[in-house]
């Protein structure tokens, strides 16, 4: 059966509409798997953590700066850096690699799209 003049480059048109379309999704979902260990906390205002300060909660949403004789300090600061956005897993590693004490690692993003990184000491499981 043949296609009356002019649809079949309709058709191939739309084959490369849809193909396109197929292959930009895949790239946003590509890009989306590997960024999606990466928490970034929205709306975040200020959290400033020093080296030395106890840190409590065991998620990004409900990390407190608290003393360390506090019973909720669960961590305690032992180096930080702050980076530009994103933060991979292999910079998370780098950044803490040189704190031998660090066994837990934390991360804020800010609104300005710099990330807060701490390297945390195990104090109470």
């Amino acid at each position: 059966m043949s296609l009356p003049a002019g649809q079949g480059s309709r058709a191939s048109g739309l084959r490369a509409f849809v193909a396109v379309a197929v292959a930009i999704l895949a790239v946003v979902g590509a890009i989306s798997c590997v960024l999606g260990f990466v928490r970034s906390v929205r709306d975040v205002r200020e959290f400033s953590a020093e080296i030395g300060d106890c840190v409590a909660g065991e998620t990004a949403e409900d990390a407190r700066i608290v003393t360390c004789e506090d019973p909720a300090a669960r961590r305690r600061v032992v180096d930080s850096e702050i980076r530009p956005s994103p933060v991979t897993e292999e910079v998370l590693n780098e950044a803490c690699s040189g704190s031998p004490a660090a066994d837990d690692v934390f991360w804020k993003t800010f609104e300005s799209g710099q990330v807060l990184i701490l390297c945390l000491e195990t104090l109470r499981p």
